[in-house]
């Protein structure tokens, strides 16, 4: 019972975020600050594409860490097994278009 409270308590704060955040943004917008938030949210974004070929590198290595939990006896089973190779052919298909991507730019 308690988990589930906890659970609950988590999604009332998240939620009261999101929406604060929302509420604060367009207050904001509104005070006259649209063209300051426009540019960090460039920046922001700008950011979040530098780093996402890591954060694909590194979901690839937890995956390829989880096929071989997989294999052991007790702890995998074979519908895990296949959803999780099909997990990191995604990753590397994703992989694979960013490589291109970056050639094509380039």
């Amino acid at each position: 019972m308690r988990e589930v409270l906890m659970f609950a308590g988590f999604i009332v704060l998240a939620s009261t975020l999101a929406i604060g955040m929302w509420a604060l943004g367009r207050w904001l917008r509104s005070k006259g600050y649209g063209p300051q938030l426009d540019k960090l949210d460039r920046q922001y974004t700008a950011l979040q594409l530098r780093i996402s070929p890591l954060a694909l590198s590194a979901s690839h290595r937890m995956f390829a860490g989880a096929q071989i939990i997989n294999r052991l006896p007790m702890l995998g089973s074979k519908s895990s097994a296949c959803l999780n190779q099909q997990v990191l052919a995604a990753i590397q298909a994703a992989k694979e278009a960013a490589k291109h991507e970056n050639r094509e730019k380039l």
